[in-house]
């Protein structure tokens, strides 16, 4: 018999044996990892290490569809967006240089666009050398110097070559893809303007986004660095509304995710998340009132050239403003252009064609309407006109009459005798105001100082005013500050300040007064001055200086978008008054103002004839300032020495709101060489008021449209 230790080893001794087979096979298996593993990390570790690195997550933005951009009254919009058949570039890997010239030499002929442009759109690393004058530097072979470029955007990203592809070029380059690597026709949303060219210069425009980073100034600064945002050809606003709502009009990309190797080629697609369109706007400008107010411009002017003999007016600069809202209803740059010429791409015989005309010359300096002139022959035309920024004329009257009632120059009931031959205001012979034409109005009240724009009632008010402050000089009256509290009435009014209105690159206006202040004397520049020939301001400027009057003192923000919708039709942001600052004035100086606005509108005032056939009172103003033009001197190699005078225009200037018992709508238009602001602005104003009067009413009888 077996005792329990031998019946105990013969059982367990097979299994101790099955033990040490196992304990030698995972021996083995772990021999062979190490063995694997020191092979992998020491023999080619290098190889793997760069194969890990080189691949990497990425994405293929997905642009957003910009926000439309409709007017007041809704409908058709003014700024939409279309498919347009595009010609598209992506990079192949085995590409070289001589492919990249290649394909746009060959692609010059086929698109009609210079091969030098279709090239630098390629973004591939490399450009035609050229000289100073646009030919091409050839090398020792006679062919077309290449040079060697930094790259803009990544390789595997789709770049645009042309827009607007013609039926016969899509069909051109579906048929001839394989001469063609790397060249694709698709659909892609462009950005559209209306054909009515509505407002073109304060809407603005768009232009792809490597085009903004690559400027200066505003544009640089707002759009540098958001290279996350935006995808290269992504169109973005470059002037106007299109730029001051950027963020709401752009929407937000989405993102096609995949996976990438070193050389750049895709390697897997990995996710999706679809853009967010961009925000509409709905505009505080009526594209029916914008349109017939242009309209009727671009028809009266050859009139006004006849009437006036003012035969180099080309130019018209109107903006009507709501009185209560600050709105802006209309607003007028003539001439205009189409700016849908934007989106395919403007060469530089495109832009020759319009750079005359993209300025907004409503808020900042436009030139003279030079065509069809070009290059320096142009130039050389528009140094002898003035640009829109012109002296205010006789339409800065009703401030100075209400600075001399809050001043105590005047009083309300002042009556004085215009005296004969002239006002002299200081001991000089030359020191003389005298009225248009040399007309003396006898007794003259501030009222009908108004009606008949008297110069010489309004040096006299500059004058008491500047004696007034006489006591505050230290020596020689040189440093009278009376100039700086005319300067803040000014200001008060929106004159010589931007007035806020949301488009870039307004201009703050000229302020000649402040140098003839320091370079002649204080008296000289409050004279001159207080009949508007030191001085001079926008369109816009002078609008918001006609709502605040009737406001009696209450400077609005002028408004240009009423709001702001999502996709869904959701208000996102809506637009209210919004007041900039505050002048409080007896009720008595602004009634006798008021009283003299409206005098001008009635028997032998100035403006009697615009207002005739309204049922309204209205309050106005008329202007025709002079202005001297000086044209620079250049030496042989035409560099600028001095100037001379050239020649004498007048401008025309013309202010007015109303009706005067509830003011609706203030207006102001220059013509720029128009002659006589009562005969040149005088109709404008009128079709101004009328279209205001058709759509949203300037009496009781009538309520302001609200926005559909």
């Amino acid at each position: 018999m077996f005792n329990h230790e031998q019946r105990e080893s013969i059982i367990l001794k097979p299994f101790h044996k099955r033990l040490l087979y196992l304990l030698i096979v995972i021996f083995a298996l772990f021999i062979v990892m190490i063995f694997r593993l020191s092979f992998l990390q020491i023999v080619n570790g290098d190889e793997h290490s760069i194969e890990a690195t080189s691949k990497a997550d990425k994405y293929i933005p997905i642009p957003a569809n910009r926000g439309k951009i409709f007017p007041r009254e809704g409908g058709t919009p003014i700024a939409d967006n279309k498919s347009s058949e595009t010609a598209v570039f992506t990079e192949l890997e085995e590409m070289k240089m001589e492919d990249y010239v290649e394909l746009a030499t060959k692609l010059e002929k086929i698109l009609n666009v210079k091969r030098e442009e279709i090239l630098a759109k390629m973004d591939v690393g490399f450009a035609f050398k050229l000289d100073k004058n646009g030919t091409y530097v050839l090398d020792e072979k006679g062919n077309p110097a290449i040079d060697k470029i930094p790259r803009y955007t990544a390789r595997f990203l789709e770049k645009d070559l042309k827009m607007g592809l013609s039926d016969k070029e899509v069909a051109y380059i579906s048929e001839h893809r394989t001469e063609l690597p790397g060249i694709e026709a698709k659909s892609k949303n462009v950005r559209v303007y209306d054909p009515r060219l509505v407002a073109v210069q304060a809407i603005g425009y768009v232009r792809p986004y490597n085009v903004a980073t690559t400027t200066s100034g505003f544009l640089y600064n707002f759009y540098y660095g958001k290279n996350n945002i935006y995808t290269p050809n992504q169109p973005v606003g470059y002037d106007g509304v299109e730029f001051t709502y950027e963020e709401y009009l752009r929407g937000v990309n989405g993102k096609k995710n995949f996976q990438i190797s070193s050389d750049g080629s895709i390697q897997n697609y990995l996710k999706q998340e679809d853009p967010i369109a961009g925000n509409d706007l709905y505009l505080t400008i009526d594209s029916r009132m914008q349109v017939e107010v242009r309209d009727y411009i671009k028809g009266v002017l050859p009139s006004i050239r006849a009437n006036s003999g003012a035969q180099g007016t080309r130019n018209v600069y109107a903006v009507a403003m709501e009185v209560k809202t600050g709105k802006i209803v209309s607003m007028v740059s003539f001439p205009e252009y189409d700016p849908n010429v934007w989106v395919t791409g403007v060469n530089n015989d495109v832009f020759e064609q319009i750079r005359y005309y993209v300025n907004n010359g409503t808020i900042q300096s436009a030139p003279y309407d030079v065509s069809p002139k070009k290059e320096q022959e142009a130039v050389d035309e528009i140094e002898r006109h003035p640009t829109s920024i012109v002296p205010t004329g006789s339409t800065i009257k009703p401030l100075t009459v209400l600075m001399g009632l809050a001043e105590k120059a005047i009083l309300p009931n002042d009556v004085w005798q215009d005296p004969a031959g002239g006002f002299r205001y200081a001991g000089s012979a030359s020191d003389i105001v005298r009225n248009d034409k040399s007309h003396n109005y006898g007794t003259l009240t501030p009222q009908r100082a108004l009606q008949k724009s008297a110069n010489t009632y309004m040096a006299r008010i500059a004058l008491k005013i500047k004696e007034k402050y006489d006591i505050y000089a230290k020596k020689n009256y040189k440093d009278n500050p009376a100039i700086y509290i005319m300067q803040k009435y000014f200001h008060a009014f929106g004159l010589g300040v931007k007035t806020g209105v949301p488009l870039p690159n307004e201009n703050a206006g000229v302020e000649d007064f402040i140098t003839t202040n320091s370079t002649v004397s204080p008296l000289a520049a409050m004279v001159q001055s207080s009949f508007g020939q030191q001085e001079r301001f926008t369109a816009m400027q002078l609008a918001q200086y006609m709502t605040t009057m009737a406001n009696k003192g209450v400077r609005l923000q002028p408004q240009i978008v009423d709001k702001i919708v999502d996709k869904d039709g959701k208000v996102v942001k809506e637009f209210q008054p919004k007041v900039m600052s505050k002048i409080t004035l007896p009720e008595e100086a602004w009634e006798t103002v008021e009283q003299g606005m409206y005098a001008v509108t009635q028997g032998d005032g100035t403006a009697s004839w615009v207002f005739s056939s309204f049922p309204y009172k209205f309050g106005a103003k008329t202007g025709t300032s002079d202005q001297d033009i000086y044209v620079p001197v250049k030496d042989a190699k035409g560099k600028v020495t001095g100037y001379k005078y050239d020649r004498s225009v007048a401008n025309g200037v013309f202010v007015a709101y109303g009706p005067i018992e509830d003011p609706k709508l203030a207006v102001a238009i220059v013509v720029p060489e128009g002659g006589y602001g009562g005969l040149s602005c005088g109709t404008i104003a009128q079709q101004i008021f009328k279209s205001y009067d058709k759509y949203y009413g300037l009496g009781p009888a009538k309520n302001t449209a609200s926005t559909k």
